[in-house]
């Protein structure tokens, strides 16, 4: 095997090259949009008082009440 066929490691050794544009403008905002909205989402969950414990338990009361009715 010749030494111009022999495969080179490196950052670029298969000739694609790596761009270095900044993201859209669009990508921003979608990223600003979700990490605005997951503030607000853990904040209401966080702070709200509901848990899923608690709504189990509350769906598992009605639904035994239901089961001994029948």
């Amino acid at each position: 095997m010749s030494k111009a066929s022999t495969p080179q490691a490196g950052p670029h050794s298969d000739g694609i090259k790596e761009g270095h544009a900044a993201p859209p403008f669009y990508f921003k905002l979608l990223y600003g949009g979700l990490v605005v909205w997951a503030i607000f989402f853990t904040a209401y969950f966080l702070l709200s008082g509901w848990s899923s414990s608690d709504e189990f338990a509350r769906k598992m009361s009605v639904h035994q009440e239901t089961a001994v009715t029948r």
